[in-house]
């Protein structure tokens, strides 16, 4: 069990949890744990908004909020998701390092995609779906919407044009799998 280790050890296991380094069967014992124990489990969410606030410091441009359990990654200043773009890794850092299994990407200040940043956003969308999660965008603007509906993109990540509606979009998905 986890809060038996010694502190340095508990915390080495939270932040290789964290990190994704952890094995199968070691994820298997922490999750089985953390979620029936107060103290790890709120010792787990402090880590994890640490990490958050230190990637946040890390990558100015992008901004992390939580609204109703779900992740929502916001460009701060005006961004090109391209090949030679920093904001381009920081998003994909942003989304692979979440533990959230619900993330909408405000893309309201992309001004340019081209094919790399299109291939970041499906990395991030399979990450999300093989841990069983969904990823939505919102805000994108002509050129963009355009671009993701010519390679079929928007078929899988649809793009709504505020926040309040792509938030209640994942109520009607949940409501859906659940008949």
């Amino acid at each position: 069990m986890i809060c038996k280790k010694e502190t340095i050890q508990r915390e080495q296991v939270i932040a290789r949890y964290l990190a994704r380094t952890l094995d199968a069967g070691a994820v298997e014992e922490f999750e089985g744990h953390y979620l029936g124990c107060d103290e790890c489990f709120e010792e787990l969410r402090v880590s994890e908004r640490l990490a958050a606030d230190l990637r946040a410091s890390l990558s100015p441009n992008l901004s992390w909020k939580q609204n109703g359990g779900v992740s929502i990654l916001q460009f701060r200043h005006t961004a090109e998701l391209t090949q030679s773009a920093k904001e381009l890794d920081q998003l994909r850092r942003e989304v692979l390092e979440q533990s959230d299994s619900r993330v909408i990407i405000d893309l309201g200040r992309v001004t340019k995609i081209d094919s790399a940043g299109l291939g970041q956003l499906m990395g991030c969308y399979s990450h999300l779906v093989r841990n069983a999660g969904v990823m939505k965008i919102v805000n994108a603007n002509a050129e963009v919407c355009r671009l993701l509906d010519m390679t079929g993109i928007s078929i899988l990540l649809p793009n709504y044009n505020d926040e309040q509606t792509a938030l209640r979009s994942f109520d009607v998905t949940d409501a859906d799998t659940k008949s």
